[in-house]
């Protein structure tokens, strides 16, 4: 681990990242001439608030609990509970699993995996006049996983790229579910959005068998790129396949804003699409308009289905690649 336990950059303008204490809680933040990046290190090194400068307009949800005292707790059962209550949201990683609980080599594991709960520590922080970069790592507690996360801005560039690599550091070989829950957020998110991708399929959640459908249009003919208003009190959870390049952008007319995720779609070839537009089932009481894109390597019962997973050997490793944007119309 770095000797820097907290890092304040001496920069005001150019590429800078600080390692900081915030009420207690250790707090990374990458900064450039469009960006702001907080990237929460002890809740999973989640980012939490990614910030469009020029407009002084974080894009990204926030759990109407928000962030709190609570500690990050260590998923010992299969309770949905604790990433739903615990997580403060924003943009977290879903691993080793990615949907409801599930055992992997007879490893309980909770919804959304250990990866979003675990406190991470600074490894490597680096600033140079081109661009700033900060590494993260963490051990899971119940998986003999460790996972990297790179974060880093350029100059003169409004993307974050994220590079976060898994290793299996056990003997033995290990399978994983592995996705990114990058959740966007009112008031950037509203009925005024599109959904802009490059697929053509795509299986409903609530379709059983589910089946591969035709992008975008529901057998109602309701449009799925259509982001529907907070009043409408409604969700939607899609799945979202066959794509000539990994890239999703959400248009705002409102801000003249596009956010832009763009990754490896041969590592993950699905798109996991929630939205949350004021929907009054618990634990949200129509206090929350939300959105999530969300790569993966496989659909939500992969681990059990054996498809759409990793395999790791002893000692084996690989990495992800996300870059999000927030691009001007």
């Amino acid at each position: 681990m770095s000797s820097l336990s907290h890092f304040l950059s001496s920069k005001t303008f150019g590429p800078r990242a600080s390692f900081i204490a915030v009420d207690g809680s250790d707090v990374l933040v990458l900064e450039n001439e469009f960006l702001k990046v907080s990237v929460l290190a002890g809740r999973g090194a989640g980012v939490y608030e990614l910030q469009y400068k020029p407009l002084g307009l974080d894009v990204l949800f926030k759990s109407p609990a928000g962030v709190g005292q609570i500690p990050a707790p260590i998923q010992t059962n299969n309770a949905e509970h604790a990433a739903v209550d615990h997580h403060p949201h924003g943009w977290f990683s879903c691993f080793p699993n990615g949907a409801g609980a599930t055992k992997i080599n007879g490893a309980s594991l909770g919804f959304h995996g250990e990866a979003w709960g675990l406190p991470f520590a600074l490894k490597a922080l680096n600033e140079t006049d081109d661009g700033a970069e900060a590494t993260l790592v963490a051990n899971c507690v119940r998986t003999p996983f460790r996972i990297e996360k790179k974060f880093s801005l350029k100059k003169d560039a409004p993307m974050l790229v994220l590079e976060e690599t898994v290793t299996n550091t056990s003997s033995v070989e290990f399978v994983a579910l592995w996705g990114q829950h990058p959740t966007l957020g009112a008031p950037f998110i509203d009925e005024h959005c599109r959904i802009e991708l490059d697929a053509t399929g795509y299986f409903n959640h609530f379709d059983e068998p589910m089946m591969r459908l035709r992008w975008p249009l529901l057998a109602d003919g309701t449009d799925l790129s259509v982001v529907r208003g907070a009043q409408t009190n409604s969700g939607k959870m899609v799945y979202v396949t066959d794509f000539t390049e990994g890239k999703v952008r959400v248009v705002s007319p409102t801000w003249k804003l596009a956010y832009e995720l763009k990754w490896n779609a041969d590592i993950f070839p699905y798109c996991w699409l929630w939205e949350n537009a004021g929907q009054t089932s618990a634990p949200w009481w129509g206090r929350s308009h939300a959105l999530a894109l969300e790569p993966f390597t496989g659909l939500k019962d992969a681990i059990e289905e054996g498809h759409g997973i990793i395999r790791l050997a002893g000692g084996a490793s690989e990495t992800g690649r996300f870059e999000a944007s927030l691009l001007p119309m």
